[in-house]
């Protein structure tokens, strides 16, 4: 990409996002950690900051593990220059049968790796208010 297109760079991240999808449901974590560049690191919900494919990797083979088969991603703003960018949008986990069990929102940042656009930075958390105690 000789010129910088914000609009061809979010077309990728939309398409990127269909891959990643589909490689989760699939539960191939190896091909879904394939998204990240090799040094990204991911920041979880009520879990520490895990960097690296191997962290990634078992991160999301876990959640797999624990019955989510399907994330879905929905890029609301992408925005910045040639060599990063960052999206925000909106993300949902599904178990099977299309049960929704997390709507939540997320902040990604993408990093160009081998001419290809992977997610470098990745946090997300839930929209539901944390229980209080009185």
């Amino acid at each position: 990409m000789d010129h910088f297109d914000i609009s061809q760079v979010q077309e990728i991240i939309e398409q990127n996002h269909l891959a990643y999808d589909e490689n989760f449901a699939k539960g191939d974590a190896t091909e879904f950690a394939k998204h990240y560049t090799r040094d990204a690191c991911i920041f979880p919900t009520h879990y520490p900051k895990m960097c690296g494919t191997d962290a990634i990797n078992a991160f999301f083979k876990g959640a797999f593990q624990l019955g989510i088969r399907n994330i879905k991603l929905t890029c609301h703003e992408v925005m910045g220059g040639p060599e990063i960018v960052t999206e925000t949008g909106k993300v949902e986990l599904f178990m099977e049968d299309n049960i929704c069990v997390f709507k939540g929102k997320f902040v990604l940042i993408w990093k160009q790796e081998n001419v290809q656009w992977k997610m470098h930075r990745d946090i997300w958390n839930i929209d539901t208010p944390a229980e209080t105690k009185h």
